[in-house]
């Protein structure tokens, strides 16, 4: 079940995201590291409204943001639909419930919530190195809008879009 979260969250939230970054080092992806994302991350999507988790048999096996803005270089990318959207951010999911569609069900909540506040776009983006992630995006029917060499990665963001 996907629930707002609050702040007794944080310790499993911060080992699904240590969970992670271990399964992205094993993959040969280094989107996440030490540096990103942090605690105070998820405090303030915390205190904005906008952190959600999967909780099943009382325990968070998931995380995500979906917010009314993007990261900073949102605004320099070529969207397809303008207007207001959402933004999926920070999703994890612990690698003892991957393969469960938590991530697909997160995505779906946010274009439930979107349409609540009468909004028709999702947008989102990740590492070309994340392929669970691209796969995840063409799955729930995302396009790709571009890609962007950020922070100085050695390989390029890709962002996506959905309007529904």
């Amino acid at each position: 079940m996907i629930r707002r979260a609050n702040t007794k969250d944080i310790p499993a939230i911060m080992e699904i995201v240590k969970a992670s970054i271990e399964v992205m080092k094993d993959e040969g992806n280094d989107q996440w590291d030490e540096n990103y994302p942090l605690e105070h991350h998820y405090e303030k999507d915390i205190k904005e409204g906008n952190l959600y988790v999967w909780e099943e048999n009382n325990q968070v096996l998931g995380v995500a943001c979906i917010s009314p803005e993007g990261h900073h270089e949102y605004d320099e990318i070529n969207w397809l639909y303008a207007g207001a959207y959402f933004c999926m951010k920070r999703l994890a999911v612990h690698p003892v419930a991957r393969g469960k569609g938590i991530a697909l069900q997160f995505y779906q909540f946010a274009e439930k919530l979107a349409l609540d506040e009468g909004i028709h776009i999702i947008r989102t983006d990740t590492y070309s190195k994340n392929k669970g992630a691209i796969h995840l995006f063409k799955k729930a029917n995302y396009h790709f809008v571009q890609e962007r060499i950020n922070d100085g990665r050695s390989a390029p963001f890709y962002y996506f879009e959905k309007k529904f």
